[in-house]
């Protein structure tokens, strides 16, 4: 650069600051608070000459209450006159806001504390008060009466003077003459400053500030301005608001993902059978069917099983069939299985498992206490059942219900203890004043502006009460459904890629450069900003995950409950308007899909049923009404969640940077106590995870042990994860231990396959996990490093962190005390509490020994992992079924005949014996009597004729899939004395039958799940099926039933009509 533009560079800052002066000179003509004061000369004689009538003077009622202290960072002096009913400072409404207190400080700390908020006491848990001194004085005014007479401007002015002479009589000071110079010495006095409170009108809006005076050299002249901001201070609370606006953004983040990702919902895991589950089966939908059954499926049961009702529909009606299973599907919740690298030993997970989840009761003595009745000996009185165990999760659920929002509980405590009041006090000044409240989005909140009692936060509170009630006791049917609307669109938020979201913004930007060539230089510009709503709202919508949010849950509302017809499908074609609507709809359908990624699988227990069914205007309004309301709930719900959490984080954030501002300022005063509190919180995460520590390993021990003793892991690993489902294995037992065998069990709310030796699952992306039940049993093997029950281990570093604890408590009280008494620095205190407090630590590490590893070698522990392996069964809910029907005497025919053909070969190899070949002629000719009537009974099934049974009296079932041993079974009773409706079906066949499952689609249980919403059916019946169901009359009971003891008959009996009143479309809705 050259002298010239040097020059000129100057030039312009003086132009510059001239134009600021001028501006600063307009301004401080305007508003008279910015004009500087100029105090009057009081003087000695002034302060001696009390021969004026008009002259008032105050004084401290006591003197003793000026004895102040000179070490403090800031006085704040609260002021009272003595002995007055009515004080004139708190009566007076004028720019000068609080007119009795003020604030002395002679440092810049002091002055930088006044340009933060008024609860900065309360924000930085009173560290930043640390050298503030708060001075109520109680004034006396003489003449008496005379302060009341003065105006406003008088008494301020008043105050003033002797807050800056600390109350105190002022000494005059002799001024140095032209011969005594070197006679005495001048002492410059320091800057003190005292500031107070003013309004400030601007455009008819009230805005707080300071007034701060400073006293001149001379002690005489004060010079008074408006306090100016801190720069630094600004951007502090510039930051503080951005932090708030990002919380408002990416809350939905900040909910743990456990709570909806596939790890923590239901997944379907395939379990491969090495031997084919039989049984018999009976589907039958008509009324009158009268069968002996040991489970019973009804409509409504197998309504999610989609591949259970396709094979049902294929398979005959009325009769008794065989089939087989040789795959189970099951439904595994994350809960119930551990992942290698994440064991259950967390301390807050613990506390959730036992105490939330009440786990606890499968320990003693709770185990035998939970089933008791609450209602004791007083039980057979009482109508209704109540267990302590259901006592005690209703109580939890109200519990867990009113401590989510424990958050927002703290940010209105801290408002109505702390800040109502000086609320409520400005609000009424303003109001007092004629001008309006200022909202300052980075000094204020909602909660201050609006206080909590505002319409917002009540509708916030209802809605928040609202959707809890919902989620904890509505319908079950209902809750599945909405927690499916809404984890499926935290799972879409999860999955979306803001890469992708970047390269499909890219992409509209760099449309003309693919169009139009060098022409787009010129056109991108305007080409941008005319598609700037579109990719601005792509990148929005993806990239923000609240409003994402928004959009997605009314997306899966559509999805979920509306209908899967779509509006551009028609058999008419579709006119331009629609054309162009469906070409948009694809546009907008392959963005979205371009954003999304499959990061993990989810699998949706709640398909798409629409809400409403049927055809017609009237049913396609109803369900556009209810997915309106459903939608409108679900964005209600989010924005007043989203609004109560932005305002409890917003109050911690403050709280967080207003705590450490006040550490750093007062780092002399607090860093003990801080090294102190970070000691304790390094040796809490030590004793905890110890713990994790030792499990992990175990636990990653065990994942070995266990896949080394499965089959075909290997193959099914191998191939991709868009080929592979979700896997389990079951891990074979030794020789000498006989398989579990896999039963039914419906004693639950849902139907389970108790399932023995499953001990490995693998899902699609190849992640290994172990029943967490397994987990617990084998943490309890009797070998060297085990760790032993998981509470255990927590009591235990527990009890070690709770001596840590008591061994620093007191090392702090022998720094504090001796600090004290030997005028130690805080230095040197804060070295010796950090020197005491690393003692446990250097003991734990020089003299403990540590623990023996788990060794996996030995036969020990091979011992008893076969031993828990052998006896391992657990019940696994039923996600679907694939049966298929086969012949039993033909697989015994090839049975038969790889048998006969393997013992001739032996025969042949081995030259047996005639009489040998005669008992195998004599075996040979029983077998073909056996066969020949197996034989005629498969002619009579395949003719529609029920199988004959030997053994109508028989009173033993034989073991097989559906029963774990042997049951009595009663022989069918005579009903000679019995109606005769009654004798006649007591010889009818079916009821000298036995099945194992019974698929009954008589009964559809088919209720919509909004039924809460609107009254009334879903389905329409027809005139005929009206009539019939009129025509008989049905039991109150249940006739066909599974077994039971103390049954007098197997089989109970209604009447009925010949016809048929439904079809198996109609009842799985085909």
């Amino acid at each position: 650069m050259t002298m010239d533009s040097y020059l000129a560079a100057i030039l312009i800052c003086n132009i510059i600051t001239f134009v600021a002066c001028q501006t600063n000179e307009y301004a401080s003509t305007a508003d008279p608070s910015q004009q500087p004061y100029i105090a009057p000369q009081q003087n000695a004689e002034q302060e001696g000459n009390h021969t004026q009538p008009t002259s008032c003077r105050i004084r401290p009622a006591a003197r003793e209450q000026t004895q102040f202290f000179r070490d403090s960072v800031m006085y704040i002096f609260e002021l009272e006159i003595y002995n007055q009913s009515e004080d004139p400072m708190r009566s007076d409404i004028s720019r000068t806001f609080k007119p009795w207190k003020w604030y002395r400080t002679s440092s810049e700390h002091g002055k930088t504390l006044l340009t933060l908020s008024f609860n900065y006491d309360i924000l930085s848990l009173s560290i930043l008060t640390i050298g503030v001194q708060r001075v109520p004085l109680k004034l006396k005014d003489v003449p008496e009466g005379c302060f009341k007479r003065l105006t406003a401007e008088e008494r301020v002015d008043m105050i003033r003077e002797k807050v800056f002479d600390n109350f105190r009589k002022r000494k005059s000071k002799k001024k140095p003459q032209e011969g005594d110079e070197e006679l005495e010495e001048i002492i410059q006095p320091e800057v003190i400053y005292v500031c107070n409170e003013i309004i400030r009108d601007v455009n008819g809006k009230a805005v707080f500030a300071n007034r701060c005076c400073a006293r001149n050299v001379d002690g005489g002249e004060v010079t008074c301005s408006e306090q100016e901001h801190n720069l630094w201070i600004t951007v502090l609370y510039i930051c503080i608001g951005l932090v708030k606006l990002m919380i408002f953004m990416f809350c939905p983040l900040l909910i743990p993902a456990t709570m909806y990702t596939a790890s923590y919902v239901a997944a379907e895991y395939v379990v491969k059978l090495t031997k084919d589950l039989t049984f018999k089966m009976f589907v039958s939908e008509s009324l009158t069917t009268s069968v002996r059954y040991k489970h019973r499926f009804t409509t409504e049961e197998i309504s999610e099983w989609r591949r259970f009702r396709e094979c049902v529909m294929t398979l005959p009606m009325d009769r008794i069939i065989d089939v087989k299973i040789n795959e189970l599907r099951i439904k595994v919740k994350g809960k119930r299985i551990i992942p290698a690298n994440e064991p259950p030993t967390g301390l807050l997970r613990t506390f959730y498992d036992n105490l939330i989840r009440c786990k606890i009761r499968g320990l003693e003595p709770f185990k035998s206490c939970c089933n008791k009745s609450v209602y004791a000996s007083l039980e057979p009185l009482v109508k209704h059942k109540c267990t302590w165990e259901n006592l005690v999760l209703t109580v939890i659920k109200i519990l867990c219900l009113a401590l989510v929002p424990a958050p927002f509980y703290l940010r209105a405590f801290i408002f109505y203890r702390f800040e109502e009041d000086e609320i409520l006090f400005r609000n009424n000044i303003v109001e007092g004043l004629g001008l309006k409240t200022e909202f300052n989005p980075f000094r204020m909140n909602f909660v201050q502006y609006f206080t909590p009692t505002h319409w917002l936060f009540i509708l916030s509170y209802s809605v928040f009460i609202v959707a809890g009630l919902v989620i904890g006791f509505v319908e079950e049917r209902s809750r599945d459904k909405l927690k499916s609307i809404v984890r499926s669109a935290f799972h879409d938020m999860q999955n979306v890629s803001r890469t992708n979201v970047l390269q499909v913004v890219l992409g509209f930007l760099l449309w003309p450069f693919r169009k139009l060539g060098l022409l787009a230089l010129i056109s991108c510009p305007v080409v941008s900003a005319v598609t700037a709503p579109v990719w601005a709202s792509v990148f929005v919508i993806y990239n923000v995950p609240t409003v994402y949010l928004a959009y997605r849950l009314i997306y899966h509302v559509r999805s979920k409950l509306g209908s899967d017809v779509s509006m551009f499908e028609s058999d008419k074609p579709l006119g331009k308007a629609k054309q162009t609507a469906y070409k948009m709809h694809q546009k907008l359908t392959s963005i979205d899909k371009t954003v999304h990624i499959n990061r993990t699988k989810f699998y949706d227990e709640e398909k798409q049923s629409p809400c409403v069914t049927g055809f017609g205007r009237l049913a396609a309004f109803r369900r556009l009404l209810i997915q309106m309301l459903v939608g409108l709930f679900c964005l209600v719900v989010l924005f007043a969640s989203v609004l109560l959490f932005v305002e409890s984080i917003g109050v911690i954030v403050e709280m967080l940077v207003f705590t450490m501002m006040g550490i750093i300022v007062n780092a002399g005063s607090t860093l003990r106590y801080v090294s102190m509190a970070l000691l304790v919180i390094v040796y809490m995460h030590n004793c905890y995870d110890n713990v994790y520590e030792n499990y992990l390993m175990f636990n990653q021990n065990i994942f070995e042990a266990v896949m080394e003793k499965v089959e075909d892991l290997k193959k099914v690993a191998s191939l991709p994860s868009s080929m592979q489902e979700n896997a389990a294995f079951q891990v074979k037992p030794v020789e000498a231990v006989d398989e579990i065998p896999t039963t039914l069990n419906q004693e639950k709310k849902e139907s389970q396959w108790r399932i023995g030796h499953l001990m490995l699952f693998l899902d699609s992306f190849d992640t290994p996990r172990i029943p967490l039940n397994l987990f617990k049993k084998l943490c309890e093997v009797r070998v060297h490093g085990a760790p032993g029950p998981v509470y255990i281990n927590l009591l235990k570093a527990t009890g070690k962190f709770f001596i840590i604890v008591v061994f620093l408590f007191f090392v702090m009280i022998v720094v504090m005390a001796f600090g004290s008494a030997h005028q130690m620095s805080s230095t040197n205190q804060t070295l010796a509490t950090l020197a005491g407090g690393f003692v446990p630590m250097l003991l734990k590490n020089v003299l403990s020994t540590k623990g023996e590893k788990l060794d996996l070698r030995t036969l020990s522990f091979k011992g008893q992992l076969d031993e828990i392996i052998s006896e391992f069964k657990q019940g696994w809910p039923i996600n679907d079924m694939v049966v298929e029907q086969f012949d039993p005497n033909a697989v015994e025919k090839t049975e038969e005949k790889v048998e006969d053909d393997a013992a001739n070969k032996i025969d042949k190899d081995e030259g047996s014996d005639a009489n040998q070949c005669k008992d195998k002629k004599d075996d040979s000719g029983k077998q073909t009597d056996d066969k020949k009537e197996k034989e005629e009974n498969h002619k009579d099934v395949q003719n529609g004729k029920e199988p004959t049974l030997t053994a109508v009296g028989s009173t033993l079932m034989v073991p097989g899939t559906f029963s774990d041993s042997t049951e009595d079974l009663r022989k069918v009773d005579d009903h000679k004395g019995g109606p005769e409706w009654l004798r006649k079906l007591s010889i009818n066949p079916l009821e000298d039958n036995q099945v194992d499952i019974f698929v009954d689609l008589s009964v559809v249980h088919e209720t919509t799940p909004w039924k809460w919403m609107f009254g009334g059916s879903d389905e329409s019946i027809d005139g005929h099926s009206m009539t019939m169901l009129n025509d008989f009359h049905v039991p109150n009971n249940e006739t066909r039933l599974s077994y039971a003891p103390d049954m007098n008959t197997d089989s109970l009996q209604r009447q009925f009509k010949t016809h048929r009143p439904t079809t198996r479309e109609n009842h799985f809705g085909m």
